[in-house]
């Protein structure tokens, strides 16, 4: 069979469809300036002026997408002008012309060229002709320096060559994907269509005028493909249109098709793309292409149709060994995937090669090629192999497994190790005795070698001892389960009920459907209530669990050991004695709270009032041996921590302060004044962290880390089941833990929610005494943050409404006072009106802070912390100490690569008043006096940076005047400094510095290193809500699409506690639809289903108005008997007697407009079929002064809107009744007083959900 190389390629987002025009809206394109080429070159005024037209109606150039094949479906030809990258060293190279023709893409495998990833990756799978090492070092040699790609031009050419020679026109795949895209949460890689190989044009020489020290060979070979924009000769998915809906706000996941997640054949530019992996990624292009008809999109029934024909080419080119490579590697044989290419290609279509192979290790002969391999001395492996061995080895070759995969199968090495004889008779235990690995097989990659396409099936039975003849097998769908579990609990969940695991099965990608019923189930013995939960047995893999009800739900046995492992550690310190707080502990507080400055008068009586509900928690915490600190931003969680701390007893015995972030570690380091590390660093010690896998993983080995008596755990809500299982797995904390953090804040990123399921456990009822703390537990409510702007936080009182906590009567005035266009001290509301995002934060930035569009950028420059600087006449920026004020301002989107993204977002602002500097930067030769920009968004001196990427770097130390190293975390923030060109530089600057507003005066150093993705900074004047966590801001200004399903109560919450001072937020849509997500129907936290302490209670929940919001954790909201959720857990009672009494005539917080043009939020509004409405209010704080004062002005509000209460005969506009907790729950008191309100009215009645429930009947009596 002659091997047929498939392909993958690279295209940019583009919004009008790769026709080879310039997109619709340039600037709302934020996704192909993610890619350094685009980033670098795209002149965006220009394509904003031919926005929409031809790529030939640009004057002298092709638009900078086009070098990155945003046209590849153009029908014209185009032609690209390049120069070389080393024309500054190599001056006889001319500037050279790449043709485009239409229907094309040129490919450059960019890891092929790599010569790193050449010679240690490549070239051990397979050998490359005509590579010379002798000649590279010539090449280096002679330019004068060491680049990371191939140099010289007869190597280039040999690489070029034999990445190409097995594409076959008329046969070969090649697969379009993007890298960036504008749709939220997608994956990392999308495909977006697939073709047919037509041509391929190899390059040439680079043109030169005269000699070179070395060849030049040009990397772009041009590919022409079968792919028409109608669909015609491929399959296309409607991506643009796609993008439209989900700008709308609908949930479009399942039309996009994910490449195959694999190690790099959807990475660098233009790669291979295995037979196995063609297969999958056309089953993943079909799967999607249906998912997107669903959605309203059109495709041709003629892609359909080519799909289905090329699946059928795609099954016969796989054939029954695509795992071949990996075993031949096991085997030691050199260049394995050369090898396997070699063995398959004896054979005829159809054939299984191993036969053939197998003869030749056994010496019987076979033909030349494959008889080459068979060395004597691989013939003494396979001789030294059992029967048994081989044949496991011949089933392994069944599927698409990497090298390392197959290895750790052999040698027994994965998480639960694998027989021969287990193997044989169940091929699916590869996926079920590797979901704990950090390279977990794939299930899909094993069940399209265990049913595969039926021409395979009937030729080639699978070598195993229990043949599957059903998709329903057990041990097929026991293995799905498995991964349906693993892949949960990367979106949170640590359990599956039912409903959820039977849709997570639906959504695999197989030949066959997973549609079990319950019946097939319970005959495999499949039910969740079938399982065990016996932590005495490491397997199976599935266990059970219970949800709310009782009813069994499903769990990984690794996730149930976590819970245990948690668990035991916490119930131990909870029962252990607690400690004796000392006399003296109150007054360690106040020297700690004295340090932060003398109080304003006005503010004393605040001051008092969170120095004694400090004082209580300290206690609690220096007492218990176990404490969840809880409390919004800014309550003084972290002085509390430093008053522990401060403690001389406490520290003699060790601490041990940890964050789950570089970033987080750092802040508590500075405001506690004690070291502080990442559980990373941490955890890594003891091999309880890998570092290349980022994994936390529990090993159990002993001892375990004694040395500290105080441990504490800084912004707890960010830990993950994983994290907290594999620290308390380190260690053991001799005398306290203590986990800090805020549950209203985002959710973590991984498996469970435990500090929100610790906190929730512990907590007192929110109608308990104050100071709220309770053994093990503590709240901080009393606000410290600059209360000098004014005696209400009205920023804070707007985040309140996204906390989740209850809210008093008066609560909804900050949305009357928000569509005024009230402009508070610490809050503002700005609505686009029409305005792009962009000129939104023009306009904000010049009414905020004075800046315009001046010289120089001065006024944008001072706004985040340059100073001034004297030239001459002229007055320039100076960032040398703009670091330490970086944080004046902060803009927060949701998202990265929309027009209301991150990334445009500060694209606009460089382009609009950091020209003169790019301009700086751009210079030759000696007339440039700062170093060149870096990266993709072209970082330069004085820009806004975020480091991204964890590490040591090297640093100069400007107060000790000296070379230093330190550590640099993700998410640090601050300003470009440096190099700035001093008389004694020999050459322009060279070297980036970056001085962190967390790390003054040290200057960190960066370069270029080679490769997209090398440089760790991204340009920070807007930042992602996820990316802010942890930090804080003088004023945050928030940007609010109208839609976007990225946007959760707690991102809102997290996004309206960073700032210090104010909070300026720009909303698109109405101040009405930011309403709709304080609802428990917005909480991200609240869709996952977890059971650390508590079982879940998973609910189906809607909106008021009825749209149904999927299901939640009823542990965590507040759910009515209909399904919608309320704000308290009284109010549930209520929404309960109203369903009895009023069924369907009853709508919850339904606005209420007054005569005044103020709308109210009533908690409860009942509609009769005459008269007035009746409004009922359940009150929760009555107790509180404040509280009560607002339910006072309330009343009388509700007066002057001809609203009266029940008991004076109600009004001519409505009848108002209240019930209140002053006095505990009284429900038969409310039941009465809605039976005396909702009696004399008569109620339009909603008609019963269908059942066949029938009233009860008298039994007729004999006569």
């Amino acid at each position: 069979m002659v091997h047929v190389q498939h392909l993958s390629v690279r295209v940019p987002w583009h919004d009008t469809g790769w026709e080879g025009r310039i997109c619709a809206d340039p600037l709302g394109n934020a996704s192909c300036v993610l890619l350094e080429n685009i980033g670098r070159r795209r002149k965006d005024e220009l394509e904003v002026e031919y926005a929409g037209q031809a790529f030939s109606a640009l004057p002298d150039s092709l638009p900078a997408c086009a070098g990155e094949r945003g046209g590849f479906l153009s029908s014209r030809d185009h032609v690209l002008r390049t120069s070389h990258p080393y024309n500054h060293a190599l001056k006889t190279l001319k500037g050279a012309s790449v043709p485009l023709p239409a229907w094309s893409v040129h490919g450059i495998p960019f890891r092929w060229l790599n010569r790193a990833m050449l010679l240690d990756g490549v070239m051990e799978q397979q050998p490359v002709d005509g590579y010379s090492s002798e000649a590279e070092e010539h090449a280096i040699s002679a330019l004068g320096f060491e680049p990371p790609w191939v140099l010289h031009g007869d190597n280039q050419k040999a690489v070029i060559d034999t990445f190409f020679q097995d594409v076959v026109e008329g046969q070969s795949l090649v697969f379009f994907y993007l890298k960036h895209a504008p749709f939220e949460d997608h994956p990392r890689r999308i495909l977006v269509g697939a073709a047919l190989v037509a041509s391929v044009t190899p390059p040439g020489r680079w043109p030169a005028e005269g000699p070179t020290p070395f060849p030049n060979h040009m990397w772009e070979t041009v590919v022409r493909h079968t792919l028409r924009s109608d669909g015609n000769g491929g399959i296309l998915l409607p991506m643009q249109a796609l993008a439209q809906i989900a700008a709308d706000g609908t949930d479009v996941s399942r039309a996009l098709a994910q490449a195959p997640e694999t190690c790099w054949e959807f990475s660098y530019g233009t790669e291979h793309v295995p037979s196995d992996t063609a297969v999958a990624s056309l089953m993943e292009l079909k799967r999607a292409a249906e998912a997107a008809i669903n959605l309203g999109c059109e495709l041709p029934q003629r892609s359909f149709d080519w799909l289905d024909e090329q699946l059928r080419h795609a099954w016969l080119r796989r054939g029954t060994a695509p795992g071949l490579p990996a075993v031949l590697s096991l085997l030691g044989v050199t260049h394995p995937t050369f090898a396997a290419r070699e063995v398959t290609s004896a054979v005829s279509d159809r054939k299984d090669p191993w036969p053939v192979l197998e003869r030749a290790l056994q010496g019987r002969g076979g033909p030349a090629s494959v008889m080459a391999l068979a060395t004597p001395t691989r013939q003494k492996v396979w001789a030294a192999l059992g029967h048994d061995q081989r044949q496991a080895l011949r089933l392994l070759a069944r599927f698409d497994l990497t090298a390392d995969q197959v290895r750790l199968v052999c040698e027994q090495k994965t998480t639960m190790p694998l027989s021969v004889e287990e193997l044989r008779a169940d091929p699916y235990t590869l996926v079920t005795c590797t979901v704990d690995d950090a390279d977990p097989i794939r299930f899909e990659a094993v069940d399209r070698g265990c049913f595969p396409d039926l021409q395979l099936t009937d030729r080639h039975p699978l070598p195993i001892s229990e043949p599957l003849t059903d998709p329903d097998d057990k041990r097929r769908l026991e293995a799905a389960m498995a991964t349906v579990l693993l892949r949960a609990q990367a979106e949170g969940h640590t359990l599956l009920p039912l409903e959820e695991m039977l849709e997570g099965l639906e959504r695999l990608s197989s030949v066959r459907p997973l549609r079990p019923s319950q019946t097939v189930l319970a005959a495999h013995q499949l039910r969740a209530e079938d399982l065990d939960d016996d932590l005495n047995f490491n397997w199976p893999q599935l266990c059970r669990t219970h949800v709310a009800d009782g009813t069994a739900a499903y769990k990984l046995r690794s996730a149930l050991w976590r819970k245990h492992a948690i668990r035991e550690v916490i119930d131990q310190l909870r029962s252990a004695a607690r400690h004796t707080a000392p006399k003296d502990l109150a007054a360690t507080l106040d020297s700690v709270l004295d340090e932060q400055g003398e109080i304003a008068e006005a503010d004393r009586v605040d001051e008092a009032q969170a120095r004694q509900e400090k004082a209580a928690a300290l206690r609690e915490m220096y007492e218990s041996r176990f404490t969840v600190l809880n409390g919004p931003a800014g309550t003084g969680k972290t002085m509390l921590v430093k008053a522990l701390v401060r403690r001389p007893e406490v520290l003699s015995e060790g601490v041990l302060l940890l964050a789950p972030t570089g970033k987080a570690r750092v802040q508590l380091q500075n405001k506690v004044g004690h070291q502080a590390q990442t559980l990373a660093q941490f955890l890594s010690k003891s091999g309880r962290y890998e570092g290349d896998t980022a994994r936390y993983v529990i090993t159990g080995r002993l001892p375990r880390e004694r040395q500290y008596g105080t441990v504490v755990i800084d912004e707890a809500s960010m830990l993950t089941e994983d994290m907290l299982a594999a620290l308390l797995d380190a260690l053991e904390p001799r005398q306290r833990l203590i986990l800090v953090g805020d549950p209203r804040q985002l959710p973590p990123i991984g498996a469970g929610r435990p500090f929100v399921d610790l906190e929730r456990s512990a907590r007192q009822s929110p109608s308990a005494s104050w100071p709220r703390v309770a053994p093990g537990w503590a709240e901080l409510t009393v606000l410290r943050r600059q209360r000098e702007l004014g005696d209400v936080r009205h920023d804070l009182m707007l985040a309140r409404w996204y906390s989740g906590d209850e809210r008093g009567p008066g609560s909804d005035e900050i949305w009357q006072r928000l569509r005024q266009g009230e402009n508070m001290p610490t809050l503002r509301a700005v609505p686009w009106n029409g305005r792009t995002a962009a000129q939104v934060v023009d306009d904000v930035l010049r009414e905020e802070f004075g800046v315009v569009d001046d010289a120089y950028g001065l006024s944008f420059a001072i706004s985040y912390g340059a100073g001034r600087t004297q030239r001459g006449a002229r007055t320039y920026p100076d960032f040398s100490k703009a670091a330490a004020q970086c944080g004046t301002w902060q803009i927060l989107s949701p998202v990265r690569g929309t027009a209301h993204g991150t990334v445009e977002l500060n694209r606009h602002l460089k382009r609009d008043y950091r020209g003169a500097s790019l301009e700086n930067a751009l210079r030759k030769g000696w007339d440039r006096k700062v170093p060149k920009p870096l990266g993709a968004e072209q970082i330069v001196l004085g820009d806004k940076v975020v480091h991204t990427r964890n590490g040591t770097l090297s640093a100069w130390s400007q107060t000790e005047s000296r070379a230093a190293k330190g550590y640099v975390a993700n998410g640090e923030l601050g300003v470009v400094t440096g190099q700035v060109k001093t008389p004694r530089m020999k050459r322009p600057p060279w070297i980036t510095e970056v001085e962190f507003s967390s790390q003054l005066g040290l200057r960190y150093k960066y370069g270029r290193i080679g490769g997209e993705d090398d440089v760790p900074l991204e340009l920070a004047w807007a930042l992602t809500v996820h990316k802010s966590q942890g930090s804080e801001f003088d004023t945050v200004i928030v940007v609010l699409p109208a839609t976007g399903r990225s946007i959760s109560r707690e991102l809102l919450y997290t996004a309206l506690t960073r700032q210090t001072k104010r909070v300026v937020l720009c909303h698109e849509g109405p101040l009405d639809d930011l309403i709709e997500l304080t609802r428990a129907t917005g909480s991200d936290t609240a869709r996952r289903f977890t059971d650390l302490i508590d079982t879940p209670d998973p609910r189906a929940v809607m909106t008021p108005s009825g749209a149904d919001c999927g299901r939640v954790d009823a542990r965590l909201v507040h759910v009515a008997v209909n399904g919608v959720m309320v704000r308290s857990k009284n109010e549930v009672i209520v929404a309960g007697i109203l369903a009895q009494l009023a069924p369907g005539g009853w709508v919850y917080e339904q606005p209420f407009k007054g005569n005044d043009g103020r709308t109210v939020l009533p908690d409860f509004t009942i509609t009769p079929l005459s008269g007035p409405p009746i409004y009922w209010e359940h009150l929760g704080m009555l107790d509180n002064p404040e509280y009560a004062a607002r339910w006072q002005q309330r009343l009388k509000w509700y007066a002057q809107q001809g609203v009266l209460p029940e008991e004076d005969g109600g009004g001519p506009n409505g009848i108002l009744v209240w019930t209140s907790d002053e006095h505990g729950v009284n429900e038969p008191e409310w039941r009465a007083l809605a039976q005396r309100v909702i009696g004399a009215a008569a109620i339009r009645r909603a008609r019963p959900a269908p059942s066949k429930k029938t009233a009860a009947r008298p039994r007729p009596e004999r006569p």
